[in-house]
């Protein structure tokens, strides 16, 4: 089990940033893109559980010597300031695996921004975001679509990478536009993040949620899932 110290480097309360804030972390704790980090601060004796950071922002993380700058997504607790010092557990999870050859990307998120997407988007040469959720600012390159215009954009996309709620699960075909179960020519993950208290310490069971062939834990199985575990058995 992998434990850090780090500290908050930068609060980002601008909505361009597409971040909540800069971590300053040890290399070896940087989580892939999907992946999370278990936070808590040692001083704040009220806080009970740990907050689960990802990745954001499409600017990739900078390195300092042994340590690096990683942007973090929201929601962050109201108490962490600049300079608050963290522990950290991780990376833990499975992350976002795409394949070598992806050069057009989808990204697509329902009920919140595409902001835990974005780190993906230096793995192809050309990316399109699906989301109602407002964004910050993003390069010229990057194509903004409403979710709804998903569909159309399977057939464009070589990858498609979600941003979904657990409750969300059952109306993965509607937001596809398929009917039943995925075409065979459907390549994409979904990550799934209900509450993960124990960070895949205990399996308490909190980040279960169902899917049409059977029930996953998110903090171990997940939190990303490949599409066919999340559709209708074939």
């Amino acid at each position: 089990m992998n434990h850090y110290t780090a500290h908050l480097s930068t609060l980002l309360l601008e909505r361009y940033q597409n971040a909540a804030a800069r971590l300053q972390l040890p290399t070896a704790a940087l989580p892939r893109p999907g992946q999370y980090l278990q936070a808590h601060d040692p001083a704040d004796s009220l806080a009970a559980l740990a907050v689960q950071l990802f990745a954001a922002g499409h600017m990739p993380p900078e390195a300092k010597g042994d340590t690096t700058e990683l942007a973090v997504a929201s929601p962050l607790p109201a108490g962490w300031q600049p300079g608050t010092q963290l522990r950290l557990r991780g990376p833990l999870g499975r992350g976002f695996n795409l394949p070598p050859n992806t050069r057009r990307l989808a990204l697509a998120a329902s009920g919140r921004n595409a902001a835990r997407l974005l780190p993906l988007a230096a793995e192809a040469d050309a990316v399109a975001v699906f989301c109602d959720e407002p964004l910050g600012e993003l390069p010229s390159q990057f194509e903004i679509q409403p979710l709804a215009a998903l569909p159309a954009g399977l057939a464009w996309a070589d990858f498609i990478a979600l941003d979904l709620p657990p409750a969300q699960i059952d109306e993965l075909p509607r937001l596809l536009g398929i009917h039943e179960r995925a075409p065979k020519t459907l390549r994409g993950q979904a990550l799934v993040t209900p509450p993960m208290p124990c960070g895949g310490l205990a399996q308490c069971g909190v980040c279960s949620f169902a899917t049409p062939r059977k029930a996953r834990l998110a903090c171990n199985q997940g939190p990303v899932f490949n599409l066919g575990d999340l559709l209708p058995a074939a």
